[in-house]
């Protein structure tokens, strides 16, 4: 009865959050100052790598992505496509910025580095097509998956809009952090109540996590770790990135069967071993 409760609360909240969805605004912004204030290499780094990782969303959902019990969810499909068009121009706003900074500046800008092809693996079309208690899995791992990777990113701008020093780039990664922040929320909230009805999902979820989760953006066609451990030991240094570490590992070992994950921590423990 209480998982019934808890569904019950989280997708009326989850409604509430889609109810607010808008296009990111950013021609508002003083573009003309852009460049006036020289930035930091490892802030160029961050956004460079932030600016490519937004932009891989833009692409078909295949394999696990597009599990037939997780697109079934009319609330999921709906989300899905405001979370993609939202990223989609995350990555644009961060694209313009970039490109304005170095004709501005003169610095060399690397160019947006594309997705590989929309192509799922042979294992993942066969469990895209299975529903069941394996369909519930693969719905509760999409939702917690997308937890774990938007409660990163919303830091990391977070972080980084404190840090740069420019105040029209600051303002313009605030307000990402806060679509950001309503992506992590809804990902959460599908993913508390899915864990919590399913000791299947909690059992699975946990092995899964703890030995293959890799941070957003990383992958074959897609980001290298040492990429990505550029933007860590930049992001990490100080007082306030150990803090935001541990908050967020706090934060997502919250969810039902993940007591004592730290996935955020190990990821940067292995970087730093690496």
């Amino acid at each position: 009865m209480e998982e019934v409760r808890l569904r019950k609360r989280n997708e009326e909240r989850c409604e509430r959050i889609l109810e607010h969805a808008a296009p990111l605004l950013v021609d508002d912004l003083d573009w003309n100052t852009v460049g006036v204030r020289p930035l930091d290499s490892g802030v160029i780094a961050s956004l460079v790598y932030m600016r490519d990782v937004e932009g891989f969303t833009d692409r078909d959902l295949v394999g696990l992505t597009a599990h037939r019990t997780t697109l079934g969810d009319p609330l999921i499909r709906r989300f899905l496509g405001i979370w993609r068009a939202e990223e989609a121009g995350h990555a644009a706003a961060l694209d313009r910025y970039l490109r304005t900074y170095g004709v501005a500046t003169g610095a060399a800008i690397p160019r947006r580095q594309l997705p590989p092809p929309a192509a799922a693996p042979l294992r993942e079309r066969v469990v895209a097509r299975v529903g069941g208690p394996v369909g519930r899995v693969v719905a509760a791992a999409h939702m917690a998956w997308g937890a774990a990777n938007e409660l990163l990113t919303l830091n990391g701008y977070r972080l980084l809009a404190d840090r740069c020093g420019d105040p029209v780039l600051s303002e313009l990664l605030t307000r990402i952090a806060a679509q950001e922040s309503r992506h992590y929320s809804f990902y959460l909230l599908q993913a508390e109540w899915r864990l919590a009805e399913s000791p299947l999902a909690r059992r699975v979820l946990r092995r899964v996590l703890l030995s293959s989760w890799t941070p957003v953006g990383i992958g074959d066609g897609y980001k290298q770790p040492a990429e990505f451990a550029v933007v860590m030991r930049y992001l990490n240094d100080g007082a306030d990135g150990a803090t935001a570490l541990t908050r967020m590992d706090t934060r997502f070992a919250s969810l039902p069967g993940f007591a004592g994950v730290h996935i955020y921590r190990d990821a940067v423990s292995t970087l730093a071993a690496a």
